[in-house]
Order: C-alpha cells, then sequence, then structure tokens
C-alpha cells in the first residue's frame, strides 16, 4: 500500500466488467488515500452504484480511531 499511497496519480480510474470490485476497490483506495492526507474526491458514473453507503461507512470508521 506504501508504493500505492507515494505513486498515487491525480486522477484514478477503475474500469472492467461488472461485478468484478470495481466499487470495492475504489472506495479502499480513497479510505487509504484520505487517512494518509491526500484529498480524495470519490465519483462514480454507474447508475447503480452504491456509493451510498461510504458516507456511513467513513462515519463509522471516524467514530471507531
Amino acid at each position: 500500500m506504501k508504493n500505492l499511497i507515494q505513486k498515487a496519480t491525480r486522477f484514478m480510474f477503475f474500469t472492467g466488467k461488472g461485478g468484478v470490485g470495481k466499487t470495492s476497490a475504489s472506495s479502499a483506495i480513497a479510505v487509504v488515500l484520505a487517512d494518509s492526507g491526500r484529498k480524495v474526491l470519490l465519483i462514480s458514473t454507474d447508475p447503480a452504484s452504491n456509493l451510498e453507503i461510504f458516507p456511513i461507512f467513513l462515519s463509522i470508521r471516524l467514530i471507531l480511531k
């Protein structure tokens, strides 16, 4: 993960077929980058996206820290 944080580009795109974990991977990487102090904006262009639960996850994560 350290290598990912150090080499993260300004924009990251997660593409692939349905059901391969794009939302899970992008959300996890967004959390890691935010925890390292990077500014993060997570956007999905998928009309069936499940990012609505992401703010809830972040709130729980902050409470548990």
